[in-house]
């Protein structure tokens, strides 16, 4: 088994890296690892689930949310045994596909661990949205974030979304500056949908198309300037994180969130 480190570029995630190259002793080969561990905050996580997608990430909190993270400063030699004697638990965390389309035909597939989203921050963005065959509605506003449960306590928490429990397989549809008036409408709330579903966002017809439509997965972003629908579903994809004892969802939830740092 081979492993690698990602740092947060702080002062203490050097540290942290100095100390697990000392005592780790698996070979170390950041080409092709079977672990990876992410030192810093849900960020490098992130960046880390990314760049190696077959890897199993171990997350250890040196930032400013670690939320992810199933590891603290102070779990420093248990995470290093954990990998020396190959005794930590893996939880697999559901990925979003998406894959955008252009009229000219180009066809862009990447994956999401916290969320897409579609925005044209400079034009009103006028979407039709389906999900599976069905037309749902026409959208006008900013953009639309599609997040993972996991997701749903980042961007999509931040759009007044739910926050959705680790265990339940589904998607979250969140409105970005939703336009709703006596001449248009929009449903105008998070729409929790189940995992099989396929949402579907297609360029209105008719209507005059923004310049520069971005589309980010995660910390990625893409300026399409052809862009004809955006696909998000799910496909089996994983991102596989390290624990040595599982923290509840509600724990996890109160510590990020609710329990004040003294």
């Amino acid at each position: 088994m081979k492993y690698c480190i990602i740092l947060r570029d702080n002062d203490e995630s050097k540290k942290i890296e100095d100390l697990l190259l000392s005592k780790i002793k698996i070979e170390y080969d950041d080409k092709n690892p079977d672990y990876v561990i992410a030192v810093g905050g849900d960020g490098t996580i992130i960046k880390a689930g990314h760049k190696y997608p077959n890897a199993v990430i171990f997350g250890i909190h040196t930032g400013h949310l670690g939320h992810y993270a199933n590891y603290s400063v102070e779990d420093i030699d248990i995470l290093i045994d954990n990998i020396n004697n190959n005794t930590f638990n893996i939880q697999n965390l559901d990925v979003l596909s998406a894959e955008f389309v252009t009229e000219s035909g180009n066809i862009v597939n990447d994956f999401a661990i916290n969320e897409v989203t579609i925005v044209s921050p400079l034009r009103t963005l006028i979407l039709d949205v389906n999900i599976d065959d069905d037309f749902f509605e026409r959208y006008r506003g900013t953009g639309l974030c599609i997040s993972t449960p996991s997701g749903s306590t980042a961007y999509n928490k931040s759009l007044h979304g739910s926050v959705i429990d680790y265990r339940l397989k589904a998607m979250q549809l969140t409105e970005i500056a939703g336009i709703n008036s006596t001449a248009y409408k929009t449903l105008g709330s998070p729409v929790v949908l189940s995992y099989d579903r396929r949402i579907k966002l297609e360029l209105a017809r008719g209507y005059e198309v923004p310049k520069d439509v971005f589309i980010t997965v995660d910390h990625i972003s893409y300026s399409i300037k052809d862009l004809k629908c955006l696909y998000i579903f799910y496909d089996n994809k994983k991102m596989k994180m390290a624990y040595n004892k599982p923290e509840e969802f509600i724990n996890r939830i109160s510590r990020s969130f609710l329990i004040s740092k003294k």
